[in-house]
């Protein structure tokens, strides 16, 4: 049985609709994996253009956003099948709740 990494779901950005008054949306759907020098990526698919045929898009997680890699670090899944996966959508200010305690 194969185990994937995914994650899946909407992180609004709170901050963004502070600061300028309109919405900001990261949308996540895709695998995580370890490439061969044991960094994290994220994997996601995408339609190539002027075709029907998808290709895989990979993304360092350490050059994301830090609010995107923190949503990698608590909601990647663990599951046997994409069935599984749930989506999870969060504010920014969520994610970022915890760093300003400590700060």
């Amino acid at each position: 049985m194969q185990i994937l990494q995914v994650v899946s779901g909407i992180v609004y950005d709170d901050e963004y609709a502070r600061r300028h008054g309109g919405n900001r949306f990261y949308y996540l759907n895709g695998d995580i994996e370890t490439d061969a020098a044991g960094n994290a990526v994220y994997i996601e698919s995408r339609k190539k253009e002027g075709g029907s045929d998808f290709e895989d898009i990979t993304f360092s997680v350490q050059d994301m956003p830090k609010l995107i890699q923190r949503y990698i670090r608590l909601y990647t899944q663990t599951v046997a099948s994409r069935d599984e996966v749930q989506y999870i959508c969060v504010h920014s200010d969520e994610l970022l709740k915890e760093r300003r305690k400590a700060g």
